[in-house]
């Protein structure tokens, strides 16, 4: 999987993270509690700015760093893991909210997760419960949106 991360490769798109919640977990957005149960979830994001899709799966990967986004607050925890990336390299910016809209449709979500600097976007984190339906749920987006999803599973 390293392979594809190479230093100098910095190109730009939009991503999804499969992650599992192995144990209860608390975040905490705009002053409110959620209560993450054991789950998998989707997390949409993007990555336009310096080292693209390279920089920003790299840091989501490590455990240890600065909480900034709403998603470090899980992926930091001992209690998370991701368990794949999708990568749609290139995509432009609005496939973020393409793909939050149509992952709204189909799954239940945390409301306003990830999605502050994209207020008409629902949520960009959605409870799949398990990681088939994510598979599915993936492909399924894949398929409406007619975008190839690169999809990479990481074993722990």
């Amino acid at each position: 999987m390293y392979n594809l991360f190479i230093r100098r490769n910095s190109v730009k798109g939009v991503y999804l993270l499969i992650i599992e919640i192995i144990k209860p977990l608390t975040i905490m957005i705009k002053k409110r509690n959620y209560e993450l149960k054991k789950t998998h979830l989707i997390y949409v994001g993007s990555a336009h700015g310096p080292g693209g899709l390279s920089a920003r799966i790299s840091r989501h990967l490590k455990t240890n760093k600065k909480v900034h986004w709403h998603i470090d607050q899980v992926t930091s925890s001992k209690h998370a893991m991701i368990k794949a990336v999708c990568l749609l390299p290139m995509a432009p910016r609005n496939y973020e909210s393409i793909i939050s809209s149509r992952l709204a449709d189909a799954l239940e979500y945390v409301p306003g997760f990830g999605s502050t600097d994209k207020p008409e976007d629902k949520s960009h984190l959605f409870i799949c419960g398990s990681m088939d339906k994510c598979m599915e749920t993936v492909k399924a987006v894949e398929n409406r949106i007619k975008y190839p999803i690169i999809t990479i599973i990481i074993n722990h």
